[in-house]
């Protein structure tokens, strides 16, 4: 099933940086990859709602989902 939607500038210019970063075919890719990464993200958010991303086991991120 085909959807459509508006995108405005910021979002489209973020996925145009995406798409090459990630050297995806399409702005699609990149949505569906975005999707599949918060479907991960719900399964493993704390209590609060939010997201601890941790580098080399000493630098924490804490991303507020709700």
């Amino acid at each position: 099933m085909a959807s459509s939607f508006n995108i405005d500038s910021t979002l489209d210019k973020t996925l145009e940086e995406l798409k090459k970063h990630y050297g995806a075919s399409s702005k699609a890719e990149i949505l569906r990859k975005a999707i599949a990464l918060l479907n991960v993200a719900s399964r493993h958010e704390n209590a609060d709602g939010s997201l601890t991303l941790r580098q080399d086991g000493k630098n924490d991120t804490k991303i507020v989902l709700r």
